[in-house]
């Protein structure tokens, strides 16, 4: 397939720091050889090769917990009906809070931002919002094999924070965050590593074990939920090579993220309950465009028909979405990619009724010293945020916000709205938010 966007490259970081969305470049290029070096070495000696034995499935020695939450009833829709009918069309992301983590530990604040709180929440739904991601990393929570139990904190933290969230009247997503981040080759910060997964049949064994007991968890204990509540399974899993790559050790990948997605719904199915025909969120290899449309990306077999929500990101171009070393937007070619990247979701999956969602996307605020230079950065911001989400809304996409809460100082600006008060940071980010939702409603 040929590829339309930049490829990030291998030498970006994922996770670990405390600016994420960071993506920083490696301190050499002699650091990224040599983990390509032991790379080449560990799959000699483990033989890549594509995991083909089932996990067993096996029964917690006690039983998994639920939340005290009134049954709710659902109303059988099917997602793409649900998604119309509920007039989703824009969302926003709670980054940098549950999914932060500092010493293999998912956290809440050490990544700088305030606890979650309703104020945030109500702000977000009164700016036009309409579903918010919540990003969580259960990491350092998980107890040892065989059950793999996950605190009754980390849960009853996660739960209040989905339910201040549906206090405001949005739609939620939770997720396995930065339990499957890799820093780089060879370097994971996560235990959800598809890379071991995808290399040694004993790696992709216990991976597996643990990852359906996470999600019979989180399943178990949200199980009374109603349809408002999606589980998406994993975020943007990958060896440290963002996506890019050929060969078997890619195929193997990419077959291992089929596998995972199977495993997420079917563990998800059978913890019963609202469960049994909740909406389920499902990527491909990093969540990337081409992984996401190509043959091999495979949704799973499901209980239910019409259940599942197709997800990507977008950032592209990445010097002008991420790294912000390109303050300039809006030429007939910057347009006519967006269109092409976004064409095709249409007649392969919403013409199929099968809803998309962009999971994560949006551009830095990018600071100048030089103030026509500012001038322009900020312009071309509102530009490509208005295309971006009018092109979504063009071809059936619902395009979600990723705010991780930086507006100032170091770190990639994506804040928009003050995490105490809901309000927006400033005009400028005011401006941005008015311009995404008036480009989809």
């Amino acid at each position: 397939m040929k590829k339309k966007f930049l490829p990030r490259s291998y030498t970006e970081l994922h996770g670990g720091i405390k600016n994420y969305r960071s993506k920083t470049p490696c301190n050499s290029v002699i650091s990224v050889v040599n983990s390509y070096i032991l790379l080449g070495i560990f799959l000699l000696i483990n033989c890549a090769c594509t995991p083909k034995t089932a996990v067993p499935e096996k029964s917690p020695v006690t039983p998994d917990l639920v939340r005290e939450y009134p049954l709710e009833q659902t109303g059988g829709k099917t997602a793409f009906d649900y998604f119309r009918d509920e007039k989703i069309m824009v969302g926003w992301n709670l980054g940098n809070t549950l999914d932060s983590h500092s010493g293999g530990r998912g956290g809440e604040t050490v990544w700088g931002n305030p606890s979650a709180n309703q104020a945030i929440m109500n702000g977000v739904k009164a700016a036009g919002f309409d579903i918010i991601r919540i990003p969580v990393t259960w990491m350092g929570h998980i107890g040892p094999a065989p059950d793999y139990k996950i605190s009754e904190v980390r849960l009853r933290r996660a739960a209040e924070v989905v339910e201040m969230a549906h206090n405001a009247g949005l739609k939620v997503i939770i997720n396995l965050h930065h339990d499957g981040a890799t820093e780089a080759p060879m370097k994971e910060a996560g235990w959800l590593s598809v890379s071991k997964a995808a290399i040694v049949q004993k790696e992709y064994e216990s991976i597996t074990g643990r990852f359906v007991r996470v999600w019979e968890q989180i399943a178990a204990y949200f199980k009374n939920y109603g349809d408002w509540l999606m589980f998406e399974s994993f975020n943007e899993l990958h060896d440290g090579n963002w996506g890019e790559g050929s060969g078997q050790f890619m195929q193997s990948q990419i077959e291992v993220i089929n596998k995972w997605n199977q495993a997420f719904i079917d563990a998800v199915r059978r913890t019963g309950g609202n469960n049994e025909t909740r909406f389920v969120v499902i990527p491909g290899l990093c969540t990337k465009i081409q992984h996401t449309l190509a043959d091999y990306f495979i949704l799973p077999k499901d209980s239910v028909p019409g259940r599942q929500i197709v997800t990507f990101h977008y950032y592209d171009p990445y010097e002008f979405g991420i790294n912000g070393t390109r303050f300039q937007w809006g030429s007939d070619a910057d347009k006519n990619r967006v269109a092409a990247d976004f064409a095709p979701f249409k007649p392969k999956f919403i013409d199929n009724r099968i809803p998309v969602i962009i999971g994560e996307c949006g551009a830095v605020r990018q600071v100048y010293e030089d103030k026509a230079k500012e001038d322009t950065a900020r312009k071309s911001r509102l530009d490509y945020t208005a295309w971006v989400f009018s092109k979504a809304k063009e071809n059936g996409l619902v395009p979600l916000y990723w705010d991780n809460g930086i507006y100032s100082g170091n770190g990639e600006k994506y804040g928009l709205f003050r995490r105490s008060s809901g309000e927006p940071v400033s005009d400028e980010a005011a401006a941005i938010v008015k311009t995404m939702i008036n480009a989809v409603k």
